[in-house]
């Protein structure tokens, strides 16, 4: 399969050698697992130290994974949505969690602490612009850091959105998710007494603060256990044992309880829908799981209203973790999609003016190239192929350093699917391809994707709570 190289958009040259692009092996379309060439901590203050990583291509376009919780961490699978030929990827675990110290500390660790992190390594790493990625809460401080530091984002990519709203809370902790999974919110639910059940998230910060050790642990395993069973569409029994990993456990429920009984420290409710204007001129892709329990499709929904200008898919079969087969397959295309834009701007050749942050327009495109590509080799998924004339490209180009300025977002290549008004997604009863996608019908700016699935999956084990 050939990837077009007309994809009819805006852009700016990256100035640099275009590399060979890495194809995909496995079933979920994700790059093959790589290690990282540099790794370290960096002090950020007096107490904190936060470990980051490098992998991928050294003089490639900077990545930023911003991983969920807050208190989740990072791991070896999150460099694998990047194409490690064309992106510098960077992983970095937020104050207290993962690899950083000390662990599940909640002294000076707010969110405005984490942006001042991300601007201590991005200088650092001497990165004058970076793509930010983040899901779940990565998708919040995502949104928290661009909304600050607008000029240092080329572009965001976000999954299961989350803005840390008074009402996003109370869905997930109070009532609501609660009436679609009571079997494991009773387990959440009988942690604490009876007469502070008025205040789940508010009983739990006692307890996870509190002196008891042995009572800290019980009520960060349970914590966490909600969210792990609550996280993919179809429970996941190895992903629900993570709560068992008492370290991981106590850094996961201690810093999102910090975080969610202070409202994020947000000066107000709302406060990342409301200054949304601040980045509407970034290229923003948005993946979202339709059953997403954590971070329910209304806030997305609430996120495509305000800013019209995302590009916003919906995967109507998944829920809310990034590893579901579905949501990583559109994570990944749009990395790649993004990859393809900047290689296409420099295959077009097109004309720089270096301004980090400003809207840089160009002249219109030609519609079809100045030479014909040749097919390329077949790859697993088709948003992995490139031509003839980017390989020719690669081998007679110099290196130089990258450019800074961001592709025009009303010229970033979209997901291909076609857009109408609101109606239910016509499904295709005879596809069988596990990723064979619908023919979606969908709100103006909204694509929906279908990754048709059996009912039970593969060696999955029917979970029947009443015997």
């Amino acid at each position: 399969v050939c990837v077009r190289l007309n994809h009819h958009f805006v852009s700016a040259p990256l100035q640099c050698q275009l590399p060979v692009l890495t194809t995909i092996t496995d079933k979920m379309a994700q790059y093959p697992p790589i290690e990282p060439y540099e790794s370290g901590f960096l002090p950020v203050s007096t107490l904190h130290s936060v470990y980051y990583e490098q992998s991928g291509r050294k003089d490639g376009v900077p990545v930023l994974f911003l991983h969920g919780g807050p208190g989740g961490g990072t791991g070896p699978g999150n460099r694998r949505f990047f194409d490690p030929s064309f992106y510098r990827i960077i992983l970095m675990d937020q104050r207290g969690a993962g690899k950083s110290t000390p662990p599940a500390c909640l002294e000076d660790n707010t969110t405005w602490h984490l942006v001042d992190d991300i601007e201590m390594l991005r200088e650092k790493l001497g990165i004058s612009t970076w793509v930010v990625f983040g899901g779940s809460w990565g998708s919040t401080l995502s949104l928290t850091y661009a909304q600050t530091h607008p000029t240092r984002v080329r572009a965001l990519i976000l999954r299961g959105i989350f803005t840390l709203r008074r009402e996003e809370l109370l869905w997930f902790y109070q009532k609501g998710a609660s009436f679609i999974m009571p079997d494991y919110w009773e387990e959440y639910l009988a942690m604490i007494p009876e007469e502070e059940r008025g205040d789940m998230m508010a009983a739990y910060y006692k307890r996870l603060t509190g002196p008891d050790d042995n009572l800290r642990q019980a009520c960060a395993a349970a914590w966490s256990k909600w969210e792990c069973a609550t996280a993919k569409l179809y429970v996941d029994p190895e992903y629900v044992q993570k709560a068992g990993d008492g370290k991981w456990a106590l850094q996961f429920a201690r810093i999102e309880c910090h975080y969610f009984v202070n409202r994020g420290f947000f000066k107000y409710d709302g406060q990342l829908l409301a200054e949304v204007d601040k980045i509407r001129h970034i290229p923003t892709t948005v993946v979202q799981g339709r059953y997403d329990l954590v971070c329910p499709m209304k806030t997305c929904y609430d996120l495509s209203k305000a800013f019209p200008e995302a590009e916003v898919i919906i995967v109507d079969d998944e829920g809310h973790s990034a590893t579901e087969t579905g949501i990583c397959t559109e994570l990944v295309k749009a990395c790649d999609r993004y990859r393809d834009a900047c290689l296409d701007a420099e295959l077009k050749g097109l004309s720089l003016t270096p301004a980090v942050g400003k809207h840089v327009t160009f002249a219109k495109q030609p519609s079809e190239p100045t030479a014909a590509a040749a097919p390329a080799p077949a790859a697993a998924h088709p948003s992995h192929s490139t031509s003839a004339q980017a390989k020719a490209l690669i081998n007679s180009t110099p290196m130089r350093n990258r450019g800074q300025a961001r592709l025009d977002p009303a010229a970033m290549p979209v997901a291909g699917r076609r857009h109408y008004s609101a109606v239910t997604p016509v499904r295709n009863p005879h596809a069988h391809d596990h990723n064979e996608e619908s023919h979606p019908t969908d709100t103006p700016g909204i694509s929906n994707a279908l990754h048709k699935k059996v009912l039970q999956p593969p060696g999955g084990t029917t979970h029947n709570i009443f015997g």
